[in-house]
């Protein structure tokens, strides 16, 4: 998995992109709508045979803000 970050300075709120193995595309999104308080939105998608690369914006509290972050790290590297 490879992420880009980016962090706006207050507002609670994180862009990130995220590239998933194709059959792991799903399974990575499907846990951040399982957080409290977290809002995502995909700016952007693409899927490839290969590969899946999202552009998501994060938003919420920091906590779960972090752990959406987590979660997305630890959906892409499961076997």
């Amino acid at each position: 998995m490879e992420v880009a970050m980016r962090k706006e300075a207050r507002t609670g709120s994180v862009r990130i992109e995220v590239t998933f193995p194709a059959e792991k595309a799903v399974s990575g999104l499907t846990g951040l709508a399982k957080i409290p308080g977290v809002l995502f939105y995909i700016l952007r998608g693409r899927v490839t045979a290969r590969e899946a690369v999202y552009q998501l914006e994060l938003k919420g509290r920091d906590a779960g803000v972090n752990e959406a972050i987590w979660s997305l790290r630890a959906a892409a590297s499961c076997p």
